[in-house]
């Protein structure tokens, strides 16, 4: 499942995408980032097929060059 959207900062340094389950999850996990900023495109591929059925959450984290980041944003999906 492509993820489009876009990851910049002032001081970009790295994105990375996270998913966990429900809508408020207490464990998230990596799967895919960039160290280049994405405007507007495909930031990376979720591997839905690998899940269970349900629903899940999924963010974009951008870091910036301090190791700081801004709130993710974030969005839900659900896998039938």
């Amino acid at each position: 499942m492509p993820i489009i959207g876009t990851a910049v900062h002032e001081n970009f340094q790295f994105y990375k995408l996270e998913y966990g389950a429900g809508t408020n999850p207490g464990v998230w996990s990596y799967f895919d980032g960039r160290d280049q900023p994405v405007q507007g495109g495909q930031l990376g591929v979720l591997n839905a097929g690998a899940l269970p059925p349900g629903v899940y959450s999924v963010r974009v984290v951008v870091v910036d060059t301090s190791g700081n980041f801004p709130p993710p944003c974030q969005t839900t999906i659900e896998i039938r």
